[in-house]
């Protein structure tokens, strides 16, 4: 029976490179996906009759108190895996809603390798927390710039933005060609592309942008 996970983030682009991710880690996976917290609730109500094998919940979703919309889901989810995800957050709320019970925190610009290992490890049955959590290390919030997301809006394509999302979640240009099925060569134009668009110097700058542009 394949397993099943629910994205629950208000970012369609980063929900697709997310279920992209899964695709190719768990290939029968089955992938459900909401964008608020009422969908998110309302899929696993729906999901009762064969629970979620886990859960990547967003903890900063557009409808939801960040400690309230946590608790929650976990309380909705009852013995599914919640992993946190964001592209900014302070250690404290995470700490917070690990001790309400969410079972990890996965940042949103983490490589796929490590990825890949915090979902196994959680899967598993364990716990996932990155080491600038567990050594109480600040992780920097950038607030979304309305301005900027508009800026993307009108300058970026489709297609851009997928690939700046990817580039952002720390994929590298294979990973990012695999998972669109473009040709590396294409995806490196396009970074080129992008990086002169936004006026990013690499392409770790060109990651906090698009944080701030809210693609994350």
């Amino acid at each position: 029976m394949p397993m099943r996970v629910l994205i629950a983030d208000d970012h369609p682009l980063y929900r697709e490179a997310v279920r992209l991710r899964l695709e190719r880690l768990l290939p029968d996976c089955d992938v459900v996906e909401g964008g608020s917290l009422d969908e998110v609730l309302a899929a696993i109500e729906e999901a009762a009759a064969r629970p979620f094998d886990l859960i990547l919940l967003d903890i900063h979703l557009a409808d939801g108190d960040p400690g309230a919309s946590v608790e929650q889901v976990i309380g909705a989810a009852a013995a599914t895996p919640v992993i946190l995800m964001s592209g900014s957050a302070s250690a404290d709320i995470i700490k917070q809603a690990v001790a309400r019970g969410a079972r990890g925190f996965i940042p949103k610009t983490m490589q796929s390798e490590l990825f890949a290992t915090a979902l196994s490890m959680v899967l598993g049955g364990g716990s996932y927390l990155p080491v600038e959590i567990l050594q109480d290390s600040p992780v920097t919030r950038l607030e979304p710039n309305p301005q900027i997301a508009q800026k993307f809006e009108e300058i970026l394509t489709t297609r851009e933005k997928q690939v700046l999302t990817l580039v952002a979640t720390g994929a590298s240009n294979k990973e990012i060609g695999r998972e669109l099925n473009l040709a590396e060569v294409t995806v490196k134009l396009h970074v080129r592309q992008i990086l002169r668009k936004i006026g990013a110097r690499n392409r770790s700058e060109a990651a906090s942008i698009a944080t701030r542009a809210a693609l994350l």
